[in-house]
């Protein structure tokens, strides 16, 4: 996420994990129109630990007025002044050196007080309480999705490439795409069908807790929405008592849910939000994060494989799964 501050322009780039700088338009991240300037002049790059700049040009570069000659290299620092060719014109300013990442980069912000959305997985906005937009991965395709609140065709979730336009809050944000394998490119020690969802419901039905057991048991306190969780994972016990395969089984029509739950179809949006951004923020590192709630058809299921219902003390459902 790092990012430079163009002193002549006053306002603030991100930069590409290979970010090239010159006179060649079509060829460079950051074009420079000036004669002197080579149409490949020089480049920023991330190697893995660090940011690195290379001089390419035959022109010369300078980081704090020394002179770094065609082909070396050098690490940068943050407030390092660069300057390409010339000394005398107004170059550039490091502002930012954390490792690249896919991010929202803000495009009506004040140049003092810039603060890019770093992206990880999932994400409401402007933020959980009031969310507009939800933004996340899918690892299974490595794309990321904008899907809006008030949205009810699950079909209609945008794919998000690299420049597109975001709009919440009143502010306009540019998505950049820094990462090429995307943010969960290391491959992933546990799924999310490891976990069993111990659900623990009042007599009253008023609060649910859940809970996930695998080796280790993970508190996700008392929730509105794990009641959603629960009222799907009945479904699908039903359905399995019934006799449906696995495939078929805990479909509901998003409205027929929206009344169960005693709510209109923006609010269950805002409940389905909130599930999976909770599990994404709990397991960061976990893959299967879609089979938290599937959707299709305007209908949506609990699905994952593993679960148990008590109500009080007393076991009133579970998964018919041997392993669970």
């Amino acid at each position: 996420m790092a990012y430079l501050l163009d002193v002549a322009a006053k306002t603030h780039f991100p930069l590409a994990p290979h970010h090239t700088f010159g006179r060649l338009a079509n060829s460079v991240e950051t074009h420079i129109d000036k004669p002197y300037v080579s149409k490949l002049h020089a480049a920023i790059e991330w190697n893995g630990r660090q940011w690195r700049i290379k001089n390419l040009g035959l022109n010369g570069t300078w980081i704090n007025g020394i002179s770094l000659s065609q082909g070396d290299s050098r690490d940068l620092n943050i407030h390092d002044e660069i300057h390409f060719a010339e000394q005398t014109d107004p170059g550039f300013i490091v502002a930012d050196l954390t490792p690249p990442t896919d991010m929202l980069w803000p495009l009506d912000q004040p140049v003092d007080q810039l603060r890019p959305i770093a992206l990880s997985r999932y994400h409401l906005l402007p933020d959980a309480n009031e969310p507009e937009l939800a933004v996340f991965y899918n690892e299974q395709t490595q794309q990321w999705h904008c899907e809006a609140l008030h949205q009810q065709n699950e079909n209609e979730q945008p794919e998000l490439n690299d420049g597109d336009l975001v709009q919440f809050g009143n502010s306009h944000w540019q998505f950049v795409r820094a990462q090429i394998y995307g943010p969960t490119e290391a491959k992933a020690s546990r799924h999310l069908n490891d976990y069993e969802f111990i659900f623990n419901m009042s007599m009253d039905e008023e609060t649910t807790q859940l809970e996930l057991h695998h080796q280790q048991t993970l508190d996700l306190a008392v929730r509105t929405h794990h009641y959603l969780l629960l009222q799907l994972a009945r479904h699908r016990a039903e359905d399995a008592e019934r006799g449906l395969d696995s495939k078929s089984q805990g479909w509901v029509y998003a409205d027929q849910l929206a009344a169960e739950l005693g709510v209109d179809g923006t609010h269950l949006n805002i409940q389905i939000f909130r599930a999976r951004k909770q599990l994404a923020d709990c397991l960061p590192d976990t893959a299967g994060q879609q089979c938290l709630l599937e959707r299709r058809g305007g209908k949506i299921r609990f699905g994952c494989e593993k679960f148990k219902i008590y109500k009080g003390d007393q076991l009133t459902l579970a998964s018919p799964y041997k392993n669970c």
